[in-house]
């Protein structure tokens, strides 16, 4: 037990694995060790927190108190201490929840719509509709659980973090909290997809595989992303809620669906049902999705993270290896091959093809129809792409950049004519082949590591963008990119993270990352091309589809240029140097 009080919020990194451990709090840092065990640790401050750590969100200072002549969660949410709640409860509680998206921009109203309840009003599921004071207008899913008794205020309480207020019903007091945590409404909410159910304007609808599942287990929560909850019933199925809501069809529950039921790909999670909610007061009558059902594959984690880690492994076992052999004055023997997940290259490629097959499958579903690729569509990606350009430019121009940073922000400005050519040019080829839906947001992290296969998961697309955009018809190619930079992007953040931890170079360590991001790419484009030879979607011409690659690349790294400046400033020399490698090569 040590007492790091003085230091929260410092990531200790240990130092003979290089491995990074949950930040300092508040309260004592609690190691286990074996006999005669120790940790060498250093305390950074510019060194992320480890993958698999959860940081929970900060408690509120204190809570307002709603009372419930019933007992109901609806009824405490309701007239005046509701409105408290929502004016100036929410307006505290909202920034300090990870899926939010408006944490840097002043609230000017929120708003709180009931759409229904479950457990005789023990739940209630709630629309938050937020007005930013840019002008931007917001909708969240929140549930809301009443967890009664007074245990679950005190401090140490399990959901302590996600509580929103107290909730007092004649003698009996307990806690509101944010439900998608709670013990029981996730259980609630499978019973209705199960069952098919309406209540009002809520819509449960469940497939006949998730009706034949039993003994699913208790619900578990998983690692929280940016935007969504995912909710676990063992190893037999996946409940996503969907935190930022928007009317209309949700990609991420259709194209499963499409490739379960239509197109028959094995190599997605299977799609079990979904929670929709129809706005009776809305001028269209567009279902907005609040949550969805999978079937769960067992899998190890993501590929991002289980290459970032095993090629982190490899660098350091590398690095051990070639200085003990130089230490004996011996020469380095030649290098291992890479295994799994190292060795993902080929079995990507192909699980990628596959894919881009099936969104190209023969269906009457206008969603779904192949399109064929216009002149007008190749003019607007090369617009979309050039314009995107000229704003990283303007934003490099005017950002103060670390040193290697900086360098390499000149070399790209220096290249500015010729990086906006490359995508200008894209808008003159000849059409070829046609357009079809795609995964939209395809990288490592989309992936997961399933007993020596994978499963590509996450259709939902670009949070940023809109519903339209991201249901919007391209071409596979744009996936492709999307995973080639970000093979490039894994072996450059370990070589940065070695070079940060130990500065200067070693030859051996970088050269390689670099054989297995070579390899990597190589390996992923052959059976791509093995595998998507004869896909419909894909251009017939070898020159329109390279250069094609080489626009969305472009567009890809650019993208990535302005999300480090917003996001992680001191990692932007990584897409920097990408946009560089690709002005120096082609797409191939």
């Amino acid at each position: 037990e040590l007492d790091l009080s003085s230091h929260r919020g410092l990531v200790p990194v240990e130092l003979t694995g290089r491995s990074a451990f949950p930040p300092v709090g508040d309260l004592p840092y609690m190691l286990t060790l074996s006999a005669y065990g120790f940790f060498w640790f250093a305390l950074s401050d510019d060194q992320s927190m480890p993958s698999w750590h959860d940081q929970l969100p900060d408690i509120l200072p204190e809570f307002m108190t709603l009372t419930s002549r019933d007992g109901h969660v609806s009824t405490a949410l309701a007239g005046r201490e509701g409105q408290q709640f929502q004016n100036d409860v929410l307006a505290q509680w909202l920034p300090r929840q990870r899926w939010f998206a408006a944490k840097d921009v002043p609230l000017d109203a929120v708003e709180l719509v009931q759409l229904g309840n479950l457990g005789d009003g023990a739940h209630a599921l709630v629309r938050l509709d937020i007005a930013l004071r840019d002008g931007e207008q917001q909708s969240y899913f929140l549930p809301i659980s009443a967890r009664w008794g007074e245990e679950n205020l005190r401090p140490g309480a399990p959901k302590l973090s996600w509580t929103m207020a107290k909730i007092r019903h004649t003698a009996r007091m307990g806690a509101l909290v944010d439900g998608a945590f709670d013990d029981t409404l996730p259980q609630l909410l499978l019973d209705g997809i199960k069952q098919g159910i309406t209540k009002g304007a809520l819509e449960f609808r469940g497939t006949d595989a998730l009706c034949e599942i039993e003994d699913h287990g208790p619900p578990r929560q998983l690692g929280v992303d940016q935007s969504n909850l995912s909710i676990a019933f063992s190893d037999k199925i996946i409940l996503k809620l969907y935190r930022r809501l928007r009317a209309g069809d949700q990609p991420d529950v259709e194209v499963p669906q499409f490739l379960t039921e239509v197109a028959g790909y094995a190599h997605t999670p299977q799609y079990l049902g979904h929670i929709a909610y129809r706005d009776p007061d809305a001028t269209t009558q567009q279902a907005t999705t609040l949550a969805a059902a999978f079937a769960f594959v067992a899998n190890r984690g993501d590929a991002w993270a289980g290459i970032i880690d095993a090629l982190t492994l490899d660098v350091n076992e590398q690095e051990t290896w070639t200085s003990a052999g130089t230490a004996a004055g011996d020469p380095a023997p030649d290098q291992p091959g890479f295994g799994f997940p190292l060795a993902i290259g080929g079995l990507l490629g192909q699980r990628t093809a596959e894919l881009h097959c099936a969104l190209a499958t023969d269906t009457d579903n206008p969603a779904f129809q192949l399109e064929r690729l216009t002149q007008d569509r190749l003019r607007q990606w090369s617009r979309d792409a050039t314009s995107e350009a000229e704003s990283m430019f303007a934003r490099l121009d005017a950002t103060r950049l670390p040193d290697d940073a900086a360098d390499l922000a000149r070399n790209v400005l220096a290249q500015r004519d010729t990086l906006l050519a490359r995508l200008r040019d894209a808008g003159d080829l000849t059409p070829s082949g046609h357009v079809s839906r795609i995964h939209g947001d395809y990288h490592l992290g989309q992936v997961l590591l399933a007993q020596n296969d994978i499963a590509i998961i996450d259709f939902e697309g670009e949070p940023a963008r809109t519903l339209d955009e991201r249901r919007a018809k391209s071409s596979p190619l744009r996936d492709v990119a999307g995973m080639l930079r970000s093979i490039d992007y894994a072996a450059l953040s370990v070589a940065t993270r070695y070079r940060a931890g130990f500065g200067g170079s070693d030859d051996h360590v970088f050269s390689r990352v670099e054989d297995w991001r070579r390899s990597t790419r190589s390996a992923f484009l052959q059976n791509y091309w093995d595998y998507a030879k004869d896909t419909p979607n894909l251009p017939r011409d070898a020159g329109v589809t390279r250069q094609l690659l080489d626009l969305f690349a472009l567009q890809k790294a650019v993208y990535e240029v302005g999300y480090e400046l917003g996001n992680r400033p001191e990692w932007v020399g990584i897409p920097l140097r990408g946009i560089l490698d690709l002005l120096d090569t082609d797409s191939s």
